[in-house]
Formats: structure tokens, C-alpha cells, sequence
């Protein structure tokens, strides 16, 4: 935490000394443009086109980082040459020469185009690159035939039930009732003289008589 609140801390003051340098600079380009002959109320875009310049040339120093210090060099140079002319053009503003000063502009867009071209080629490269990373990748493999041949779910065995089924009762002739309830009676069993005669009663009866 610490850390990033020093590096915010930086970055502020970065930010706070650029923002004080450009508007120090901003009065003496500007002077200087309009003592060139330039238009003045266009003259006020002047200190732009030069701190602009220094600004552009410089990141795209740093886009083009990954490229080689050939690919670097010349947006550098650029960079180093606007900051000298601005620097020239604050310290020592009388010396400055009228076709110089007019001829910033014309040169600063020529330059500008050429390092926006710099900048889409590289990201050319960039696409060029991942385009045949993905051709290198195996392809998928696609079904040749659209449409499959349908084939049965497999047979699958009933599920055991969680409880054992027992079968139903069979009914007993008459004459086998009144002679087991007859027999249950006399052997203790609490049995009603009418209805049906609880399972346990028969099961009791057919173990005495087997």
C-alpha cells in the first residue's frame, strides 16, 4: 500500500511540473510566433504544435520499445529536436530566426504523418502475427457425417426396490377358516368368530400340522 501511494505521489508531481513547464514555455512560443509574422489568434496553438510534437514522438518511442533500438532512434531524435528548438526558443527568443519559426508546423505535420504510418505498421506486425499463430493451431476435427445414425439408449436393469414385495394372500376355503379358527382358539389366539383371520394365525397353524 504504501508503495502505490508513493508511486501516485510521483506521478502527481510529474504531472504538476509538465503542466507548470508547458504553461512557462506556452508564452515564449507563442511570442515568438507571432513576432515570425504568423497570424496571431492562430499563434495561439503554436506552443502546442512543439510540446505536442515532444509528446508524440516520445510514446511513440515507447510503443515502438519492443521493436529494437533502430525502430526507437528515430522517434528520439524527433523528440530531442522539438525539445531543443523549445528550449531555444525560451532562452534565447532573440536570436530565433523568422523562417524557422514558420516553418515548425509544415515540418511537425510531416513528421506526425510519418510516425502514425510507423504506428500502423507495427500494428500490422502485431495482427500478421496472431493471425499465423492461429493457423498453426490444429483445426478441429468435424463430423464428416451431418446426420448421425440414431442408435437405442442402452438396456438398462429395474432398480432393486428399497422394501421386499410380498405376494397377496390367497383366499382359503371356508371349511379351512372355521377349522383354523377352531384350532386357534383352543391354542390361545384371540381371534373374532367372523372376518379374516390375521396371517400370523395361519403361518402358526401350517408349522403345527406340517
Amino acid at each position: 500500500m504504501a508503495i502505490e501511494r508513493s508511486d501516485h505521489a510521483a506521478a502527481s508531481v510529474i504531472v504538476g511540473i509538465g503542466a507548470v513547464g508547458f504553461a512557462l514555455s506556452y508564452e515564449a512560443l507563442y511570442t515568438a510566433a507571432v513576432e515570425a509574422g504568423m497570424n496571431s489568434t492562430l499563434s495561439y496553438g503554436y506552443p502546442l504544435i512543439v510540446e505536442g510534437f515532444v509528446t508524440i514522438a516520445t510514446w511513440t518511442a515507447y510503443r515502438l520499445r519492443d521493436r529494437g533500438w533502430k525502430a526507437t532512434t528515430y522517434p528520439w531524435l524527433l523528440a530531442t529536436a522539438f525539445f531543443a528548438f523549445s528550449l531555444w526558443a525560451n532562452a534565447a527568443p532573440a536570436t530565433l530566426l523568422g523562417p524557422v519559426v514558420r516553418g515548425v508546423p509544415s515540418v511537425a505535420l510531416g513528421f506526425a504523418v510519418h510516425l502514425f504510418t510507423q504506428l500502423r505498421k507495427k500494428r500490422s506486425v502485431e495482427t500478421l502475427a496472431l493471425v499465423e499463430l492461429d493457423e498453426e493451431s490444429e483445426p478441429e476435427e468435424l463430423p464428416t457425417d451431418p446426420w448421425p445414425v440414431w442408435e437405442p439408449p442402452a438396456e438398462t436393469l429395474p432398480l432393486p426396490l428399497s422394501h421386499p414385495v410380498f405376494e397377496a394372500e390367497k383366499p382359503r376355503p371356508t371349511g379351512v377358516v372355521a377349522t383354523v379358527r377352531a384350532w386357534a382358539k383352543g391354542a390361545g389366539y384371540t381371534v373374532k368368530d367372523t372376518g379374516r383371520l390375521p396371517q400370523n394365525v395361519y403361518e402358526a397353524y401350517d408349522k403345527a400340522h406340517a
